[in-house]
């Protein structure tokens, strides 16, 4: 303690020149990740330390063995604040061991070749050294078989609070071994765990749930948190180590029965000072018993009483304990929980006031689709995650979304209060957990800032292998079963298993999940781009029949893709829906349909394509659109025919063209602003061909407005388009159906039948695979509820 005086006072009688060899920080957090595989013993330390020059410095080992450095990079994750300037960088460190018995470091480093560390001045602008202590210990564990895993968690370096109004930020804390953690701050300044150490005023924390409540500081200015993050077991475990020795971990729970016994064991090590393993400090007050090192503690085992034993019951552990008589040298003593791992952070008080400390009057809310705070979101390697944030406030515009996470995490804004985090985990990060945290900062019309609840979750990084085999009728999937796969397994099904053949149990197995399904079943739907055909479904773990879910779900994704340019031998198959999403229309999708009659009651079965007509027949045909807005109305810009497959084919036959009729045959029927109906004489193409495609143009618009495509209705040739409000109404989009077969009769001219609609299943036809119907759909939001019908003008109108 005195040499810390003198070093304190030196620090302060330094020239104005001296203070620019010291690095200023905000917090710091650590991770520890076990990487040892076959016998080996590595470890991934991954350090965030936020300063105020974007610089970091090292840990020095500070009792173990802290092994050898693999590879060691630094990579920018956060920065800035509204006016603060900060940078937050993580440093991943490999590390290559000799043993797997605990070990640990501390920041920063002491050597004379790297700068000071030194907290942000506080708003007592006083000057207090920066620390951070991490214990790791790599111990096989007795229920897991594998290495224990400490917490991992993560912290933005600076949150930001209003004079008067309280405000809880919610910390994230997981354990990959499903352990117990709690938080507790930082007091222990002689094992470095801490610079300030202890309670600041005007801030409380809540141990089981680690959340940290500011309620007023006096003053504004840093108000600086140190906490330590523990874990400890649910029930007894052993850790065994690479020396032959072993340890023992009991819940916190088992520490009161034992505090509670008469007897209490002394303890004694031969490497100074240490503290009693036997002590209770789970209250919510700190122990004055707290080691002021992390020393083993050598325990006199022989001495435990009945007591002691009896607190085991019949827990698998009684061997051990038997052992711990018999061979009590290979017992080793160690801290009471498994880990220590270190989150520090500032809590900035603004000097202003908040005129009202309502949610999301001046301090921005979250909304959907914003996940919520703790989830577990599913990332697959070599697959980007995307996270995707909407804030809003009354009173307040959003500036920016804060974000901090792994080391090539990134975040863009894409409309007014949303933005989209975005992270591509790699092999390396397979079957690891990672922590981030957001939030958004509000500005008001004065500029001063207001920032939202704090939210974090956990990516739990997996790895699947999709084969996915396509052929004329069925496609058939086959996932490997990884770890997080395995999780979710009871869950997962297709889109729709509402069937016995859709169900995943049928064909799978201990290593894959196999499901085969036909084109137009489980769920599989239709989509389209420029030059192919999309048969899509997946395997998701969200409740079947389920609007919405607040936990996390895992979604893989998986098609078979035609060439629309190319002739494929395939049996024809009903496609529907068309799905789309667009920003500012959100979800909507197209539904189109052959009917038997003008009524439009009866569409016909969709087992029961190609529909085969007779020439001169009418056909009847709907396209309807549903979309998650209200008020919306859907066009229907042209329409034309097509000898095969192919929407671009040299051949085609013209039936609406900008939204104007141009076969004399067809006819519109009342139509609600969703649904278009319409029929049409059948015809053939000159030459060999037998088939005609339909394929459409639609959008949807905004009801309402003017100038829209919706709007303009029919476009003569030559005629003046004014200028349209293209943010009121969607991209076009094609969709198509088909094909349309001409029916053959032995006993009628050319082999055709009488003149009536065959609906029958003629299954053999070569088609192309694509979208045979393209339906182009704008929608725009009504603002009248009154539904007007309107017959389609013809091009021969005035």
């Amino acid at each position: 303690m005195t040499s810390l005086v003198l070093l304190l006072l030196l620090v302060l009688l330094m020239p104005s020149s001296v203070w620019s060899y010291i690095y200023w920080y905000y917090g710091g957090a650590q991770t520890v990740t076990p990487k040892g595989a076959g016998g080996t013993y590595e470890v991934e330390l991954r350090n965030k330390q936020a300063t105020y020059s974007c610089n970091v410095n090292p840990y020095r080992c500070a009792y173990g063995n802290c092994g050898a450095t693999i590879q060691s990079v630094s990579t920018m994750t956060a920065w800035d604040s509204y006016r603060i300037r900060w940078c937050q960088k993580e440093t991943k460190t490999r590390l290559r061991l000799n043993s797997n018995l605990p070990f640990e470091i501390r920041y920063p480093t002491s050597s004379i070749y790297h700068r000071l560390g030194y907290w942000i001045r506080d708003y007592k602008n006083s000057y207090v050294p920066w620390r951070m202590m991490v214990h790791v210990d790599l111990g096989i564990r007795s229920d897991t078989k594998q290495s224990n895993r400490p917490p991992v968690s993560t912290m933005l370096p600076i949150v930001r609070v209003t004079r008067n109004c309280p405000r809880t930020f919610n910390l994230n804390m997981f354990d990959p071994d499903g352990d117990r953690v709690r938080c507790r701050v930082a007091t222990n300044s002689s094992n470095y765990e801490c610079g300030h150490c202890g309670n600041q005023p005007g801030l409380s924390l809540d141990q089981d749930s680690c959340s940290v409540t500011y309620t007023y500081a006096g003053r504004h200015g840093y108000i600086p948190i140190e906490l330590v993050v523990e874990d400890f077991p649910n029930k007894n475990i052993l850790l065994a180590y690479s020396d032959g020795s072993y340890t023992l971990k009991q819940p916190l729970s088992l520490w009161r029965a034992i505090r509670q016994s008469a007897f209490r064991p002394t303890a004694s090590t031969t490497e100074g000072t240490t503290f009693n393993p036997w002590v209770d400090d789970s209250s919510s007050s700190v122990s004055t018993e707290e080691p002021t090192t992390s020393t083993d503690v050598q325990t006199t085992v022989n001495e435990l009483p009945e007591a002691v034993q009896a607190a085991f019951g019949a827990d698998t552990n009684r061997e051990f304990i038997n052992d711990m008589f018999i061979n009590p040298q290979n017992y080793r003593s160690s801290i009471r929980p498994l880990s220590k791992i270190p989150l520090q952070f500032s809590v900035y008080v603004d000097s202003h006031s908040a005129p009202s400390c309502t949610e999301g009057h001046y301090f921005p809310v979250f909304l959907s689709p914003t996940p919520a705070n703790g989830v577990h979101l599913p990332a697959f390697v070599n697959t980007t995650l995307e996270i995707r944030i909407k804030a809003i406030a009354l009173y307040t515009s959003i500036y920016k979304v804060l974000v901090t996470g792994p080391s090539g995490i990134s975040s863009r804004k894409i409309a007014t209060g949303e933005f989209v985090i975005r992270w591509t985990p790699t092999d390396y990060e397979l079957h690891d957990h990672f922590p981030v945290c957001f939030l958004a900062e509000g500005l008001d019309r004065y500029r001063r800032v207001y920032h939202s609840e704090l939210r974090c979750v956990t990516v739990d990084v997996g790895h699947y292998e999709v084969i996915v085999t396509c052929n004329e009728t069925t496609m058939m999937v086959e996932v490997e079963k990884t770890y997080l796969l395995r999780s979710y397994e009871d869950s997962l099904h297709l889109r729709s298993s509402d069937k016995s053949e859709c169900s995943l149990k049928t064909l799978s197995n201990s290593t894959h999940l196999v499901a085969v399904m036909s084109l137009d079943s489980c769920g599989t739907y239709v989509e389209e781009d420029q030059d192919n055909i999309l048969y899509k479904n997946g395997i998701t773990s969200a409740e079947p029949n389920k609007t919405i879910s607040r936990k996390a779900d895992v979604e893989i994704a998986f098609c078979c893709a035609f060439p629309k340019k190319n002739n494929l031998t395939l049996r024809f198959k009903h496609k529907n829906p068309y799905a789309f999403k667009e920003r500012g229309f959100g979800s909507f999708s197209f539904q189109f349909e052959f009917f038997q009659s003008q009524l439009f009651r009866q569409q016909v079965d969709a087992s029961t394509y190609p529909v085969e007509v007779n020439l001169n027949q009418m056909m009847f045909m709907q396209i309807e659109a549903t979309s998650s807005m209200p008020d919306v109305e859907l066009f229907v810009e042209s329409c034309k025919a097509t000898p095969e497959d192919n929407p671009n084919s040299r051949i085609s036959y013209s039936i609406i063209e900008n939204g104007c009729v141009k076969d004399s045959t067809v006819q519109v029927y009342p139509n609600s602003t969703s649904q278009f109906r319409f029929g049409m004489a059948a015809f053939e193409f000159i030459g060999a061909n037998n088939a005609v495609y339909i394929t459409c143009s639609v959008l949807l618009c905004e009801t309402s407005i003017p100038n829209t495509r919706c709007s303009q209705g029919c476009i003569q040739p030559g005629s003046h388009r004014g200028r349209r409000e293209a943010a009121s109404q969607t991209s076009r989009h094609l969709i198509s159906q088909g094909p349309l077969h001409l029916a053959r009769s032995l006993d009628s001219p050319n082999g055709r039948s009488a003149p009536f609609l065959n609906l029958s299943q003629v299954l053999n036809v070569v088609l192309v695979a694509s979208c045979l119907l393209i339906v182009g759909v704008v929608v725009y939001r009504s603002r009248r509820s009154k539904t007007k019908y309107q017959p389609l003008p013809t091009s021969d109108y005035e």
